[in-house]
């Protein structure tokens, strides 16, 4: 089984990944998508899969301390437990699948660095606040962005879209100075870019590096709205969680590596139409 935090276009590309090496392997699979970004019904649905004794359980977790004692309870139980996108580095977990999100955000940060000409005064949209990958990505683009450049403030949609166009408007209007705005999920870059479209803000040029390629955000970088995007490997995602857990359960093998890095992509105009995932 598979859960990931809760239902949103970037998880649908998982689910095909997965879905597809689950049919060529012939093995049976099962996605479990909490509703809402929420730690306590995402822990609810673990707990289920748990009591249901199936194989192994993929998970992306909401909050990485919220699953800890589900994972290593499941590992107890000869259930293997791993951990896909965002991890929980605390727990038992045999290992994690995806970006690696602290060199993620550096590359982000030297992107937007390079975008501004090293100095400027710029924002940051995340999703949820307590989402260890998130603020992986915050930290390594802090370290990379350089001295000149000015976060102002950080905001959060919880990865909602409609609450994401409430905060970016707010982030615009409280600040109207802002040079950039770094989005570090695949939330910010769709509602900063429709917000920015809108009359209010018509006016405001700003440099956007976001994350994720949502349609949105390949339709704003090819109108210029947004200069460029991280792009993870989230099919790449589904497929290695269905097929290192076949291996480990089926042959035995101890993956030598806890931290399997998927990478990211940096998308931009010059090869919107060349990139792969």
């Amino acid at each position: 089984a598979i859960v990931p935090k809760g239902v949103h276009p970037f998880f649908e590309d998982t689910r095909i990944g997965a879905e597809e090496e689950a049919a060529s392997l012939g093995v049976t699979f099962e996605w479990q998508a909490p509703a809402q970004l929420d730690a306590a019904l995402q822990v609810k649905m673990i707990e289920d899969l748990i009591t249901k004794q199936v194989n192994a359980i993929v998970i992306s977790p909401n909050e990485p301390t919220s699953v800890i004692d589900l994972i290593n309870d499941g590992m107890s139980k000869g259930i293997l437990m791993m951990t896909f996108d965002s991890d929980s580095p605390d727990s038992d977990r045999v290992m994690y699948i995806g970006t690696d999100n602290k060199t993620a955000g550096q590359v982000q940060g030297e992107t937007m660095r390079e975008a501004l000409g090293g100095s400027g005064k710029i924002g940051i949209i995340t999703g949820g606040l307590g989402a260890l990958n998130l603020n992986e990505r915050i930290e390594g683009f802090r370290e990379t962005v350089g001295p000149d450049i000015e976060i102002v403030e950080v905001v959060a949609t919880d990865d909602d879209l409609q609450k994401g166009l409430g905060v970016s408007e707010a982030l615009l209007r409280a600040h109207s100075d802002l040079n950039g705005v770094a989005c570090v999920s695949a939330t910010g870059g769709p509602t900063l870019a429709q917000v920015l479209q809108g009359p209010e803000f018509a006016d405001r040029e700003l440099t956007i590096v976001a994350f994720d390629d949502l349609q949105d955000v390949l339709d704003a970088i090819e109108a210029g709205i947004i200069y460029a995007t991280m792009v993870q490997r989230p099919v790449q995602m589904g497929k290695l969680s269905i097929s290192q857990s076949y291996e480990i359960l089926t042959q035995g093998l101890v993956p030598e590596c806890a931290l399997l890095d998927t990478g990211v992509t940096v998308v931009t105009a010059d090869n919107l139409e060349s990139y792969t995932k």
